[in-house]
C-alpha cells in the first residue's frame, strides 16, 4: 500500500476557518477550482479532507463503521450531550446503542404523532391574524418545542411542558459556540461568565429530564411517547437503559431536533410565498384528501414531502457529513491516514447541476420524478450515522406545512432573497424569515375539483 500522501489545499487554518465561516459556498467553490476535488482544509480542529462529488460521498459513506471513529468535531459537544450521546458514540457502543434505539423512530411509529403536531400547529396559527408581523424560525420553534416535549419526553400538564421549554430555550440561547470548541473557556470563574450561566442552566434541564425519567419508570407498561418507549426497551442481555444513558440520549433529541426542524420549516415557509403556483399546488393536493385530512395522511402526502425536500436540498441545515479515519482510508484515490477527517460537502453535492439540472432552481417535482441515492441527497446524513430521527422530522414538516397551507396566506416582510447565516453550528435563514400574515381562513382553502 502506498504511503499516505494528503490532497492539496490552503494553510493558515484561522484565516482558512473565518472564510468558511463567513462564506460556506463561496470559499468551498474557490477550493474546489483551485486545488480540486478533494483538498485538505486546515480548521481550527485539525484537517480535514473535503469532496465535493457524490462520488466522494458515496465513497466515504460506503465505509464500514470499524473504519471510523467519532466524527469531526463532535467531541466538543460532550459536555452539553453527554458522553452516553448517540452521536458521540462509535463502533461497538455506536452500534450497541442505535440497535436499541432504532425500533422507536421507525417511520410507522414518527407519523403515529401527526395529530400531536397537526393540534400544536393549529393553536400556533390560532395566535395568528391579518397583518400580525413574525420571524417563521421563532413561530416554528415554538411548534417544534411543543412537539418535542409531548412526543418524545411525554409532558403533558400546561405546567410541565412551560417549565422544559423555558429551560429548553434558556439553554439553546444560552450555548455559545466558543467554550464547545475553546476547552480553555470552559470554566466559571466564580460563577460568572457564559459557561457558568450555561452550567446553571443546564442543571435545571438535568433535574427537569431525571423528574421526568423517574416518572416514566413509575407507568413502564403505559406511555406511547419516545421516553416511555426507551424506559421500556432493552439491550440483547435483557438489561435497560440507565438513567444518565436515557438523559443523554433525550437532550441529543432535544438539541438535534428542534432547532434542525425549526430552522428547515423557516426555509419552507420562505420558499412557500416566493412559489405561490406551489401553494396552489398543495392546497389541491392536500384538499383531494377531503374537507378535514387525516394528519397521518398529510405526514406521507408526495407533494408535501416533495417540497420539503427540495427545500433542504437548496437549503441543508449542515454543510457537511464527517468520518474520522480510525487506520487508513482510501477516498477517491488518496491514501488518508488515520486520525484525519473526511468531509462530504453536502452544500456542492445539492447543487451539482449533473444530479440536480437548474440547481438554483426551486422545484420540487425533482422528488415526485425520481429517487435520489443516500449520497445525492445528503440532509439526513447516510450510512450507519444516518439521522435516527430523519423520519420524525420529516413526518413533522410535512404536517406542519399542511396543516399551514390551506388555512392561510402569508407574504415575505422583505421583497429580497434572503442569504444564509450561521446560526451557532447550523446554517440558517438571515433574520429568521420575516413574515407577514395576510389572511387567516375561517375554513381550509380547497381548490381541488
Amino acid at each position: 500500500m502506498p504511503n499516505p500522501v494528503l490532497p492539496p489545499g490552503p494553510r493558515l487554518a484561522p484565516i482558512q476557518s473565518l472564510r468558511y465561516m463567513l462564506d460556506a459556498y463561496g470559499y468551498t467553490e474557490r477550493m474546489c477550482r483551485r486545488y480540486g476535488d478533494p483538498f485538505t482544509m486546515p480548521s481550527l480542529n485539525g484537517r480535514l479532507v473535503l469532496t465535493s462529488s457524490s462520488e466522494g460521498a458515496r465513497q466515504i459513506l460506503g465505509g464500514r463503521e470499524e473504519d471510523f471513529v467519532t466524527g469531526f468535531g463532535v467531541d466538543a459537544l460532550a459536555p452539553l450531550l453527554g458522553t452516553g450521546s448517540l452521536l458521540l458514540q462509535s463502533g461497538e457502543p455506536h452500534r450497541r446503542e442505535r440497535k436499541l434505539l432504532s425500533p422507536t423512530f421507525h417511520g410507522a411509529r414518527m407519523r403515529a404523532y401527526a395529530p400531536l403536531v397537526h393540534d400544536v400547529t393549529r393553536r400556533e396559527l390560532g395566535s395568528w391574524r391579518a397583518g400580525t408581523a413574525f420571524t417563521a424560525q421563532e413561530s416554528m420553534q415554538s411548534i417544534g418545542l411543543d412537539v418535542i416535549i409531548r412526543a418524545v419526553l411525554g409532558a403533558q400538564s400546561p405546567q410541565r411542558v412551560t417549565a422544559f421549554r423555558e429551560a429548553i430555550r434558556a439553554g439553546v440561547n444560552e450555548l455559545s459556540p466558543a467554550p464547545l470548541f475553546f476547552s480553555a473557556l470552559q470554566r466559571e470563574f466564580g460563577g460568572f461568565g457564559p459557561w457558568a450561566r450555561f452550567q446553571r442552566l443546564k442543571r435545571v434541564l438535568d433535574a427537569l429530564l431525571f423528574e421526568q425519567i423517574a416518572e416514566a419508570r413509575k407507568y413502564e407498561s403505559d406511555g406511547e411517547d419516545v421516553l416511555s418507549k426507551l424506559v421500556r426497551a432493552r439491550y440483547d442481555d435483557g438489561s435497560p437503559l440507565s438513567d444518565q444513558a436515557l438523559r443523554d440520549q433525550l437532550v441529543t433529541l432535544l438539541v438535534a431536533g428542534h432547532e434542525t426542524t425549526a430552522t428547515a420549516l423557516g426555509w419552507s415557509l420562505y420558499e412557500l410565498c416566493r412559489h405561490p403556483e406551489w401553494v396552489e399546488r398543495l392546497r389541491d393536493s392536500i384538499a383531494a384528501l377531503g374537507p378535514d385530512p387525516d394528519p397521518g395522511e398529510l405526514a406521507k402526502l408526495p407533494e408535501l414531502d416533495a417540497f420539503n425536500r427540495e427545500t433542504l436540498r437548496l437549503h441543508p441545515i449542515v454543510a457537511e457529513i464527517f468520518r474520522t479515519v480510525k487506520d487508513r482510508y482510501t477516498l477517491l484515490g488518496w491514501e488518508i491516514p488515520a486520525g484525519l477527517s473526511l468531509a462530504a460537502s453536502i452544500l456542492m453535492i445539492h447543487r451539482d447541476p449533473e444530479l440536480y439540472p437548474e440547481p438554483l432552481a426551486f422545484r420540487p417535482e425533482r422528488f415526485l420524478e425520481r429517487r435520489f441515492a443516500p449520497w445525492e441527497f445528503l440532509a439526513f446524513g447516510g450510512s450507519h450515522r444516518h439521522c435516527i430521527g430523519a423520519a420524525f422530522a420529516m413526518s413533522e414538516m410535512n404536517v406542519v406545512l399542511g396543516t399551514l397551507v390551506p388555512r392561510v396566506d402569508l407574504r415575505l416582510a422583505e421583497d429580497r432573497e434572503l442569504r444564509t447565516v450561521r446560526r451557532s453550528v447550523l446554517l440558517a435563514p438571515e433574520k429568521g424569515v420575516p413574515l407577514v400574515v395576510e389572511r387567516v381562513l375561517e375554513k381550509p382553502i380547497a381548490t381541488a375539483a
